[in-house]
């Protein structure tokens, strides 16, 4: 058990350490790991955690303290929604926050667009264009909402002259005239080096 203990321990200072570079490198340049790569990291740096406060619940050691925040707050944000909806989905948005894997929309070998994970109370429909860079780094470029749900298709996505061009057909309905009006758009997005 004791070997277990070491091993899972410097997973989870190694992906702790991994993660706040990834915040330094972020603040600093713009460019974070790609979501896979951070996705799994984050989840390895949270089960060692959870696994980490059963070898120092007995005997008791206060080290049990910080992994136990792993293990219960689950628990907690759980308990808390069936008690009061509201704070339990609170709870819930910033547990889901942290582990929620991009909902990707479009992907090439350029660029990805995602919708953001807003919450459970959060606005609809806000969009995120990243680009990749150097194999295990991606770039955001722009940010966009939009009052529906939208799916890309690979003719609707065109990269032109280092600029993004996004095809939207846009609709809205007019209330003094009865009738939907359709406008064809295209969206122009600059990918700067």
């Amino acid at each position: 058990m004791p070997k277990l203990k070491k091993i899972l321990l410097r997973i989870h200072l190694a992906t702790l350490i991994m993660l706040v570079f990834n915040v330094l490198v972020i603040g600093a340049f713009g460019f974070n790991l790609i979501s896979n790569l951070s996705l799994i990291l984050k989840i390895l740096f949270y089960g060692s955690g959870c696994l980490l406060f059963f070898f120092y619940i007995k005997p008791f050691k206060k080290k049990a303290i910080y992994f136990g925040f792993y293990f219960f707050y689950p628990i907690f944000a759980f308990f808390g929604w069936l008690m009061d909806g509201i704070f339990g989905a609170i709870l819930s948005s910033f547990l889901f926050l942290f582990f929620m894997p991009n909902d990707c929309r479009f992907e090439n070998d350029q660029i990805q667009i995602n919708k953001k994970f807003a919450g459970f109370f959060g606005g609809c429909c806000k969009y995120e264009i990243i680009e990749k860079k150097y194999f295990l780094f991606q770039k955001k470029v722009y940010d966009f909402q939009y009052e529906e749900d939208m799916h890309f298709r690979k003719n609707d996505i065109k990269i032109q002259d280092n600029s993004l061009q996004i095809h939207l057909i846009l609709k809205d309905y007019d209330y003094n005239e009865n009738h939907e009006i359709t406008k064809d758009t295209i969206l122009k997005i600059p990918l700067k080096d």
